[in-house]
């Protein structure tokens, strides 16, 4: 999730939202995302992306989008990119500001993403581990456990001649 000073940039199919970032930027009337999307330099740049076959992925091979009306958020979205020339569009300091939380942004990400990997890493040990304790178990009752019950059935069965002598031995006494 992007944030800059506290404030979240919505995002649509990977797009942000320029409204969003007008209004982090201090909603000046000139800083308009219309206004910003009717460069002819915003209009190159919008050409270029879209032709490259290295688009980000997070723009889905759209470099924008505007949303009127419906139920869901309306505005412009933008790609990466696009985000990046709006700052630059608006003021050295925003553009710092964007740059930093994107960074922020990639920071946090790859920080999760390395402990979803432990995680899953850890996941799998204890997986294989129960894995290797059901085997041993399937075996132990299918095959230790009758051996031994039928080890102790043999045992007692021995026994009890004994004991019918110990008994008939009381018994005649």
């Amino acid at each position: 999730m992007l944030t800059i000073l506290h404030n979240t940039i919505h995002m649509i199919d990977g797009l942000y939202s320029l409204n969003d970032l007008h209004r982090v930027s201090g909603s000046n009337k000139k800083h308009k995302p219309t206004n910003f999307m009717r460069l002819e330099n915003t209009k190159d740049l919008i050409a270029e992306i879209e032709r490259c076959s290295d688009v980000s992925i997070e723009a889905k091979s759209n470099a924008y989008k505007v949303i009127k009306g419906g139920d869901s958020q309306q505005g412009t979205f933008v790609c990466r990119e696009l985000v990046y020339s709006y700052a630059m569009w608006i003021s050295p300091r925003f553009q710092l500001l964007v740059i930093r939380a994107f960074d922020s942004m990639t920071s946090q990400q790859n920080a999760l993403s390395h402990q979803l990997d432990e995680l899953c890493r850890e996941y799998n040990t204890v997986n294989n581990n129960l894995s290797c304790a059901g085997r041993f178990l399937s075996i132990g009752g299918k095959q230790i456990k009758p051996k031994i019950k039928q080890d102790i059935d043999s045992t007692l069965k021995q026994m009890q001649p004994s004991l019918e002598l110990v008994g008939g031995a009381d018994s005649e006494k």
